[in-house]
């Protein structure tokens, strides 16, 4: 990080601070939000636990269950356990998909505003093609 930051400042000058902080600014952001899918997910792995539990408690009594027609209480309560585990698992899901959403965009909105503080700084500063493209290539 250090190198393409220096390797960034030979390039635009200052301005890049600008869009390096934007990038340390998307840390608090997106240690917030795994910390949030960790959490979900320590929800979601206790009730799985809890189904194979139930599961395993299950087979190993069959006959008890066989002879007593247990079966559809038990699957019932399997099936209910299995939906609030799906319903965790799509809300972490989700989760997920916020962190890779926050992981792309950062270096696009920190090259975007690197480019705009760099033209509007000064007046010789003019976006090149081989100045641009250096500059996407060390924020990606």
């Amino acid at each position: 990080m250090i190198i393409v930051t220096v390797l960034l400042l030979l390039e635009l000058g200052p301005t890049v601070l600008v869009g390096m902080g934007s990038m340390f600014l998307y840390l608090p952001i997106v240690q917030y939000v795994v910390q949030k899918m960790m959490h979900i997910r320590k929800k979601r792995v206790e009730l799985t636990d809890g189904r194979i539990q139930a599961t395993t408690a299950m087979l190993q009594g069959i006959k008890f269950t066989k002879l007593n027609h247990y079966e559809e209480k038990f699957q019932a309560r399997v099936m209910e356990a299995r939906a609030v585990e799906m319903r965790l698992l799509r809300k972490e899901l989700s989760v997920l998909a916020i962190t890779f959403f926050l992981t792309v965009t950062s270096p696009v909105l920190a090259s975007a505003l690197t480019f705009i503080t760099y033209v509007l700084i000064g007046d010789g500063n003019v976006l090149t093609a081989s100045t641009t493209f250096t500059t996407l290539f060390l924020f990606t």
